[in-house]
């Protein structure tokens, strides 16, 4: 028998049972989606990771101090300055150095004590931009005050609550923050916790440098030429630093941006792959009831195998038969569960910082995988099926 003919008998064979069919492949669809959608979330983020890091720390390096004793707070050994600053970019092959910032992708903020006379909790700070529209639930956002200088702050529900009981009395009060005294001028409704940036307490940019200059310097940035060698630079930039600095315990070390890029990728990759491999239990679970309906199948259809045995069909196209009837199912299954995992991929980017990607590869190896499952589960009934004794098939 042709090809084409086993694909009209399976085509058949598949619409004469059209539920008992369709609950076959909705396992597949299930698997087969929950892969996709998995594995399109999975790339999605390693995509935005690389493009939020691509801009800045291609050729950006960090250097950082290790104290020789772990125990001793690096504020107050003082391993980098201002004048280390001008000092590196003498350089060969930099282009530009500044202190590193609390930043971390396209998020900066600053984790701070905060205190109203004996009572204290921490805060994570933000600055506040034109860009942001604060979810004021008590007095009011910087939009209305005039003179930038002065201090003032926007205290998120929980801190307002730590502090000073409830939100209301907050306003008008001072807290302090690294010794300076910030006036309450508004708090923040109760933050959704799915909401990124809620949770943050606000100032204005003007007392978020004003606070910065004044933090010692933890690390520094180097931005190098294009095609410099990196390590030669630190190199060159560490024994600068080793001359200012001649007494301090410790080590200056290097930390690439891009090293922790790969790092973050491998990690992406790693979790991707493990929830994958956990939601394709499922495709295991259909691929035991493709086997056990092509089992059905081929009970019912004894009388159809023997004569079509009797009058001269082959093992090997009986075989055929039932096992491109198990690749069709699978197959078929497979595409809508792409489909459906497509989906699942373009809904869970609605409620995500970043766009889920469904690759090439995700979407051949999807397919592979549900013509691979036809296959394994359906080899053994369709052998079963070929090796019917014509006699008995007719009459039993």
């Amino acid at each position: 028998m042709s090809i084409p003919n086993l694909l009209s008998t399976a085509i058949n064979s598949l619409r004469s049972h059209k539920l008992r069919t369709f609950l076959t492949m909705l396992g597949i669809v299930i698997g087969i989606g929950s892969v996709v959608t998995i594995l399109s979330i999975g790339n999605g983020l390693k995509v935005e990771v690389l493009k939020t890091s691509e801009d800045t720390s291609a050729n950006k390096i960090n250097i950082y101090f290790m104290p020789e004793n772990p125990e001793v707070e690096i504020n107050l050994l003082e391993p980098f300055g201002q004048s280390d600053i001008y000092n590196l970019k003498r350089l060969d092959g930099v282009q530009e150095v500044k202190a590193s910032d609390n930043s971390i992708g396209m998020i900066s903020f600053a984790m701070e004590n905060i205190s109203y006379f004996n009572k204290n909790t921490m805060t994570v700070l933000d600055t506040y931009d034109d860009n942001k529209d604060l979810n004021i639930e008590f007095g009011t956002d910087f939009t209305s005050i005039v003179n930038e200088n002065r201090r003032m702050i926007v205290l998120d529900h929980n801190t307002a609550k730590e502090l000073f009981d409830s939100q209301e009395n907050a306003i008008g009060k001072g807290v302090n923050i690294k010794g300076e005294d910030y006036e309450v001028i508004g708090t923040l409704k109760e933050h959704n916790s799915y909401s990124v940036g809620d949770g943050y307490s606000y100032i204005s940019k003007q007392s978020m440098d004003n606070m910065m200059e004044n933090n010692s310097i933890s690390s520094i940035d180097i931005y190098l030429l294009p095609d410099v060698n990196k390590e030669i630079v630190f190199e060159n930039a560490k024994r600068e630093l080793i001359t200012s600095h001649p007494n301090i315990q410790g080590e200056y070390v290097l930390e690439d941006p891009q090293e922790i890029t790969k790092a973050f990728e491998s990690i992406i990759n790693g979790l991707t792959s493990f929830i994958a491999a956990v939601s394709a239990i499922s495709l295991f679970v259909g691929g035991i009831g493709v086997m056990n309906i092509m089992y059905v199948s081929v009970s019912e259809r004894k009388r159809e195998i023997g004569i079509r045995r009797a009058i001269g069909a082959k093992q090997k196209t009986i075989m055929l038969q039932f096992l491109f009837e198990a690749i069709m199912v699978t197959g078929i299954a497979g595409l809508i569960g792409i489909l459906f995992g497509y989906l699942c991929a373009r809904l869970a980017g609605s409620l995500l910082p970043f766009t889920p990607v469904l690759s090439v590869g995700s979407f051949i190896g999807a397919t592979t995988v549900s013509v691979l499952i036809g296959i394994t589960f359906g080899i053994i009934p369709a052998s079963k099926a070929a090796k019917l004794d014509p006699i008995d098939a007719i009459y039993k």
